[in-house]
């Protein structure tokens, strides 16, 4: 019996992991995020407890799991992404430890790379980006946006949308240059998919109408998915000719 923090992917039901499905498919309790699938839900078993986090806060959550996994009950947290990345999977997994539940960490498929991926845009592409940096853009105030412009390689926001303004403001005025190639990823993977793609100082504006969830990426890389648009599904060519 253990908890067990699990990955669903970026949003595409068909991107959890086969070890991660064995788990909800098997579990006695299912906790799982908002965003999560409606078909993954569907695949717990079905006596099964299931809790959806929303209305809970973190706090909760984590006390939520300590007290199923101390009732000797297989568990899945399933998390949206990766647990370990922007998912609260460590805060998660240190509460289970502090409490001595036994717990595991299953990957999930990370929207890094995946909802980039889905719009075209390599994160990484030889001579034009060897390096990628990751930020939350819940909070623009505790970003380092004099830094981050002066970052080469690919940048990539999660949770960004609704602030993109600011960071925009922010790297604009400490240097990024304005014709700098950026896009916003709704929905990513998802049969709902929508790709924004302008210059840095016209992406902010371009993506206003676009819903959460949202990845922004900026960088170079973003330039390559001109060249496979074709293939992009519901896809918002705000492209300029700096782009």
């Amino acid at each position: 019996m253990t908890v067990s923090l699990v990955g669903a992917g970026p949003g595409d039901p068909g991107l959890i992991t086969v070890r991660g499905l064995e788990l909800v498919r098997r579990c006695d309790a299912l906790v799982y995020d908002r965003l999560v699938a409606e078909e993954l839900v569907a695949e717990a078993p079905e006596g099964a407890m299931r809790v959806c986090r929303e209305t809970l806060s973190q706090a909760e959550i984590s006390e939520l799991l300590v007290r199923l996994g101390r009732r000797g009950l297989d568990v899945v947290r399933l998390k949206g992404g990766d647990p370990f990345v922007f998912g609260r999977g460590g805060e998660e997994a240190l509460a289970l430890a502090a409490a001595g539940v036994p717990f595991q960490v299953v990957p999930g498929v990370s929207s890094l790379a995946a909802v980039p991926a889905a719009a075209g845009i390599p994160v990484t592409h030889r001579g034009l980006s060897s390096q990628v940096t990751v930020v939350s853009g819940h909070d623009p105030d505790a970003l380092a946006p004099a830094e981050l412009a002066r970052t080469p390689g690919t940048l990539v926001v999660f949770m960004g949308l609704g602030t993109l303004g600011a960071l925009v403001d922010g790297l604009l005025r400490h240097g990024k240059p304005p014709a700098t190639p950026a896009a916003v990823v709704s929905r990513g993977t998802t049969a709902s998919q929508t790709v924004v793609r302008a210059p840095l100082a016209e992406i902010a504006a371009a993506a206003e109408s676009l819903e959460q969830p949202a990845l922004v990426v900026i960088g170079e890389v973003v330039a390559l998915a001109e060249r496979l648009a074709g293939a992009l599904p519901q896809t918002v060519d705000a492209v300029r000719a700096a782009v």
